[in-house]
């Protein structure tokens, strides 16, 4: 008999809900992933073709968020255990 993780993970990859379920536990954990201080200040909009959009809360964030892109960008995929983002766009 097989789990019901490994089922529901079979069904979410079928029908391509991969991408969804990445932005989704993202959201959730965002600040588990990067740190309380960048948490606090900022939020993903979302994923696309391996892109990460963040949403920062002022213009002086939005600069210093720009020194915190590599660092984010392996967070995120070191969390997920695979590549799912390449870049990370800041708005």
């Amino acid at each position: 008999m097989q789990r019901i993780s490994t089922i529901l993970d079979k069904l979410i990859k079928q029908y391509g809900l991969e991408g969804k379920m990445n932005e989704l536990v993202l959201a959730d954990k965002w600040e588990a992933i990067v740190g309380k201080i960048i948490a606090d200040h900022s939020y993903p909009a979302g994923i696309r073709y391996k892109r990460l959009y963040v949403v920062v809360d002022s213009p002086v964030w939005l600069q210093e968020m720009s020194f915190y892109k590599e660092e984010i960008i392996g967070k995120v995929n070191n969390y997920f255990g695979k590549k799912i983002i390449k870049e990370v766009y800041f708005k």
